[in-house]
Formats: C-alpha cells, structure tokens, sequence
C-alpha cells in the first residue's frame, strides 16, 4: 500500500470544487426529500441525520461528504438509525426491505452514479469522478502498486478512461459515504474488482496510512535468483488485512526476475563500486553506474509501477552488506 500525498493547495481545490457540487446536485435532491415526506420514519431519519433547518441540512450534507473523519460520520449514521428504527443498519437478514428503502433514498440525494457524468460548477470548473481522480496526481494503483491507473479526456467525441474509484467504507453497507472524497481510493480494476470485490475489511488507507506499514523483502540466500519476495506486515492488523484482500504475497511472486536483478546490481555494486564494468568486463564506461541501475531510488512511488518494491528490496540488501 501507497500513501497518497497531496498538497495542501490542491487539496484546498478538490475540497472547494466538492463542496460546490454537493451544493448544487446534491442538496436540492436533499431538499426535496425532506419536504415530500411527512410522519414516516424515514422522514424523521433524515431530519435526524441532516437537520431540521435548510442550513443546517446544507452543513451536514457538505460534512457527510467532505470530512475526513469516516469513522465519525459512520458512527453518527449508525446510531440515528438505531435511534429511529430500533435496529442496527447491517441487519439485512430481518429488516432488508427498510434498510433497502433508506439505502435507495440516500443513492437517490446522492447520486454517486450521477457524479460518473458530474456537472459544470457555477464557478465554470468541471467536475467528476474523471477529474477527481485525475486532480489527485496519482499514476499507480495504491493498493498494489502494480498497475497504471492514468487516465484520459477527449474533448472532441466526450469520450474518457479513468480509475477505478474503490470505496474504503463499501457504498452497499454505507451508503451515507458514497459521495465523500476521502473515501473515495483511486484503484486499478484488478485491486478493485477481482481481489476486493465485495470484501469488508479494514485494510490500509492510502490516504493517512504510513507506506512504510508494509516492507518488501527477499530471503538473503545465496546466488544470483531470488526464490521468493516476502511481504512483512510488521504484526499490523490492517497491514495484514491489505496483504489479504489484494493477495499481495500472491501477485507478487510474479516479479522475481525483478527482485533478482536488483540483487545482482546490488552485490556487485557493493563489491567493485563504479568500476564494476572495469572489473567485470574490461570494460570503463563513462556513465555513473549507481544513477543507471539504481535510478528507482530517486522516484516517487506513486509515479512508475514496482518502485516500492525495488527500494525496498536495495535498503535490505544494503543493510546487509554494510554489516
């Protein structure tokens, strides 16, 4: 896993763009809701969890779906319902037709599907999923930072490829945090749909979680072929859930032959330093050997596949040899 690192300024702007949409799509759709429904429970549910007041509806809307305080907005959720109907809202099993009319009537305020297209902002800034995505700079899935997740407008035809848009909270079992941007993780498909799917697990989050929560590393054996890459979740609960639910170990295994280069540029580096080729060869070559084969070093993780992986892999072995 990958933390996102996003710079204060532009996280200023996908905040303000956000607001001004939820705004204008969503609060009227809120509005509506609220006044079209009188004496019903689902009618004192939203008064509850948005408020009695037009500006106070507008507050929490705008809450619900720009604060990064998930577990908090959750909890608030969760203990309205209860309040209101007299049971929890995971208990699908004995109440599913209600749960499944307040899980229809907030995907209706909403509208996730509705941002896929989003809207010109009054302030004249377009935006989506599409240009979210796109204004959080991330090129590489955080998840497993395997696959490209860059994406692609034509201004021409309207046609666009994005990332998937992973939902850390599952829409289904919360649906209040559809539209809210921290819950929202860039993925690639592969993580998203394939590994997760409908899995509820506390994994990662890229957005607060340290990358450093999970450590690649390699058995220090002898010879040149890597015979296995080791993922280390450091006893980490949720490291250990992000291990799980995108089989990372698994997945991984398909990258000895990488892993196994690095050993070999390693040792060899470590051993004879520029004049590697010299020793090696015969050979002098007028280029800095480390810059050449170690270049993954000075690059940001998020910006080329398997960086992490390969950084990880030369700390450990350069650990070992300074011993």
């Amino acid at each position: 896993m990958i933390k996102i690192e996003i710079s204060t300024a532009m996280r200023k702007q996908i905040n303000d763009y956000h607001r001004e949409y939820i705004e204008q799509i969503s609060l009227p759709k809120l509005e509506t809701a609220i006044l079209g429904k009188r004496m019903t429970k689902r009618h004192k549910f939203l008064i509850n969890l948005f408020g009695n007041t037009s500006e106070k509806r507008k507050n929490s809307l705008i809450n619900y779906c720009v604060s990064a305080d998930l577990k908090d907005i959750v909890d608030t959720f969760n203990s309205i319902f209860l309040m209101i109907y007299g049971f929890e809202f995971s208990d699908l099993e004995n109440h599913g037709t209600i749960i499944k009319a307040v899980r229809k009537e907030l995907n209706s305020i909403l509208n996730y599907a509705g941002f896929n297209t989003g809207a010109k902002l009054k302030s004249s800034a377009k935006w989506n999923r599409h240009e979210f995505v796109t204004s959080l700079g991330v090129k590489v899935c955080p998840y497993c930072n395997r696959q490209y997740i860059t994406s692609y407008e034509d201004e021409e035809d309207g046609s666009r490829t994005t990332a998937d848009a992973d939902y850390y909270y599952p829409k289904v079992e919360y649906p209040i945090l559809q539209m809210n941007i921290f819950n929202l993780i860039p993925s690639c498909s592969v993580c998203n749909s394939r590994m997760k799917g409908t899995k509820n697990r506390l994994h990662l989050y890229p957005y607060d979680d340290s990358s450093d929560n999970l450590i690649f590393k390699i058995p220090l054996e002898t010879g040149e072929r890597v015979s296995e890459i080791i993922i280390d979740a450091q006893g980490r609960e949720r490291a250990k859930a992000s291990v799980e639910v995108f089989k990372l170990d698994k997945v991984y295994q398909a990258h000895l032959s990488e892993a196994s280069e690095i050993k070999k540029y390693t040792q060899e580096y470590f051993e004879f330093g520029n004049k590697v080729y010299e020793a090696t060869y015969g050979l002098s070559v007028p280029f800095d050997i480390f810059s050449t084969w170690f270049s993954f070093m000075g690059k940001d993780i998020l910006a080329e596949p398997l960086i992490k992986l390969k950084q990880d892999i030369f700390i450990q072995l350069k650990g070992n040899i300074k011993k």
